[in-house]
């Protein structure tokens, strides 16, 4: 009997111990891997089995610069895409600004170009809005209000007079539920919610991170509550593989999660500023990790980018890590396969009738995060990183 019992703890002990093994970071060797992440597909087959060179980080610099000029051309050539795309058109080039390790002619280019959209934005609203604001006006004052604030030199009145004009808008909401036009408190504690819905409510958040660090802007005790609060419903929320669907990542319930899995982990990140860890959800990085090779199969440009830029921002890069060594060469692929432009670029059946403007925006912003380098920011105290660091389950 008292061997039957040291034997049945072993048997416990050495279970949990392997239920409880981390997650592998950033791994190179196939055999390394869990066989879940293992490389598999036609697509991964055609690709370089070689080390990460010199030449190809000088070539992923310079898909950047293209990119960056397609975007920017774009704007120049059709302003109405700026108002079209609103606060995207400030954050495709800005964004290509954040854990950047760009040369500085990128980094100018981008922030000159973005601080140009968003005054084409904030200039016809300021004259015609002197005073007050609507709650309707609120969801598009309020992230224009943040991109003044850090992209606006310090001295700028037009700073203030966001900010004046956000408040006013969010004191005329009767709640935070009408200003976000979402019923978040009974999408929270149903423990259900649309993948619509839960996308909405991440991007809420990030505002609302955000809005924290901007002197003067209202901001209710349920605001910052929200975001800490989605997290924990985040934790258990179901994101379903692509292995569950026989269409398996041509499934449109997948790439729908997908893209939702992708935007979770801007959360912590601030877009993909900061650092993200393991440990703070480990679902989501297993669900990136499992699904990767099923991705890049697929092979639609922005999610195969979204992926890799989501998993750079764990610290793994092209020299480190396969998934994203693979996902780079595949990316760097696509944009020389369209004569050197991440807008040429189609999905299957997808025809040049079917692309508007934000189509092509999104198609070399998210090419461009997908192969920039990373030098991640640290979550620092006043930072939005710092924010999110007070609340997270495991600060570091």
């Amino acid at each position: 009997m008292k061997n039957t019992c040291i034997a049945f703890l072993f048997l416990l002990l050495s279970s949990h111990s392997l239920a409880g093994t981390p997650e592998p970071l950033c791994v190179l060797s196939p055999a390394a891997m869990p066989k879940s992440w293992q490389p598999w597909g036609e697509t991964q087959k055609g690709l370089s089995a070689a080390p990460w060179s010199a030449s190809e980080s000088e070539d992923a610099k310079y898909a950047i610069k293209k990119g960056l000029d397609e975007i920017i051309d774009l704007y120049s050539q059709r302003p109405t895409a700026v108002a079209a795309l609103w606060e995207d058109a400030v954050g495709s080039l800005i964004e290509v600004t954040y854990s950047g390790a760009n040369t500085p002619d990128i980094e100018v280019a981008a922030r000159e170009a973005a601080r140009r959209n968003l005054t084409m934005l904030i200039e016809p609203i300021l004259q015609k809005i002197s005073q007050s604001a609507s709650c309707d006006d609120y969801e598009k004052l309020l992230p224009l209000t943040i991109y003044a604030y850090n992209h606006y030199q310090g001295s700028d009145s037009r700073k203030q007079q966001m900010v004046l004009l956000t408040n006013s808008s969010y004191r005329d909401c009767k709640s935070l539920k009408e200003a976000m036009d979402i019923d978040y408190k009974r999408l929270l504690a149903s423990k259900k919610a649309s993948t619509e819905d839960v996308f909405d409510m991440v991007i809420w958040s990030l505002l609302f991170i955000e809005a924290q660090l901007v002197p003067g802007l209202e901001l209710p005790a349920e605001a910052r509550e929200f975001p800490p609060k989605l997290w924990r419903f985040l934790e258990s929320y179901p994101l379903v593989g692509a292995s569950a669907y026989r269409d398996g990542a041509w499934n449109e319930k997948f790439i729908d999660t997908a893209y939702l899995a992708t935007h979770i982990a801007y959360i912590p990140t601030g877009n993909h500023r900061y650092p993200i860890y393991v440990e703070d959800a480990p679902r989501l990085y297993k669900f990136h990790r499992e699904n990767f090779y099923a991705v890049l199969e697929m092979g639609e440009l922005d999610l195969v980018a979204e992926f890799v830029d989501s998993l750079r921002q764990y610290g793994c890069s092209e020299e480190n890590d396969l998934q994203v060594r693979d996902g780079t060469r595949y990316l760097l692929n696509i944009f020389h396969a369209g004569g050197d432009r991440w807008m040429a670029y189609r999905e299957q059946d997808e025809t040049d009738e079917d692309i508007d403007d934000y189509d092509l925006v999104h198609k070399a912003w998210t090419g461009i995060l997908g192969v920039r380098a990373r030098a991640i920011e640290p979550a620092e105290p006043g930072t939005y990183g710092g924010v999110v660091r007070r609340w997270l389950t495991h600060p570091r």
